[in-house]
């Protein structure tokens, strides 16, 4: 056997590399296949996460509505109203997480979970408006505040009357932190203006303190008879914070109106 007939014995004897790395083109491959799921997931987990929050927030207004039934059957059939005694002062006692005047900072059932805090230093627990809308009558266009308590029984149709919901988040509201705050109004609704939309132009009202679009296109609320629900903005409309409600009145702004 020469050399070269050992060369060539020898270098079948040596076996084969196997190829474990991944070529560029199949990295991006495998990169872009990622990229095209995580755009499928992220935004139905988005909606999955903003619906957690929206059923947190009912589960919220369910409570204060049993405390709003509570209150009434302790008090001859009143419940608070605009700002007189602060509403969320008055139903405290019936909060699982109590509190007193001077510090209520630990209670979390009246901030919704959708609620952006705008600074970081001060948190916002107090998320939510009240109906301190008072009519003359069912043909009184405008009302006027209601300050202090009134009685639950001058409402003729309490399932269809809103006690308390979200609130809007804008930069004129003071933020309530539940220690020594100094201001603690602008938590109530009684007029026109006050409404996410325009009832006659459907616009945005500029200075409404309905949250708009709190949750989807709408915000939650608990009735005066207990229950609590989601409403579109355009479903939230002066009638149903009426005691006596006007037959003619439009019940939802229509694309029409806009």
């Amino acid at each position: 056997m020469n050399a070269y007939t050992d060369i060539s014995y020898t270098s079948k004897r040596i076996p084969r590399k196997h190829r474990n790395a991944f070529t560029l083109i199949e990295l991006l491959v495998v990169i872009a296949i990622i990229a095209i799921l995580a755009g499928m997931l992220l935004p139905a987990l988005g909606k999955a996460k903003a619906k957690g929050k929206s059923i947190a927030c009912i589960n919220n207004l369910k409570q204060t509505g049993l405390a709003m039934m509570l209150y009434s059957d302790e008090n001859e059939d009143y419940i608070p109203r605009g700002n007189g005694y602060p509403w969320f002062l008055v139903y405290m006692p019936y909060m699982p997480e109590g509190g007193t005047d001077e510090n209520f900072s630990g209670i979390r059932i009246y901030k919704c979970p959708s609620y952006p805090n705008r600074n970081p230093k001060k948190r916002q627990i107090i998320t939510y408006v009240i109906n301190a809308w008072k009519f003359n009558g069912p043909n009184d266009p405008t009302g006027t505040e209601q300050v202090g308590p009134s009685k639950i029984t001058a409402f003729q149709e309490p399932s269809n009357t809103v006690h308390i919901g979200d609130n809007e988040n804008g930069s004129w509201r003071p933020i309530v932190t539940g220690v020594r705050d100094a201001v603690m109004d602008l938590n109530d609704v009684f007029a026109l203006h006050q409404l996410p939309l325009n009832e006659r132009s459907g616009q945005l009202n500029p200075e409404r303190r309905i949250a708009s679009e709190r949750h989807n296109q709408g915000s939650n609320w608990v009735f005066l008879d207990g229950h609590a629900e989601y409403l579109v903005s355009n479903r939230v409309v002066s009638n149903l914070f009426r005691e006596e409600k006007d037959p003619n009145a439009k019940m939802r702004i229509t694309p029409a109106d806009r």
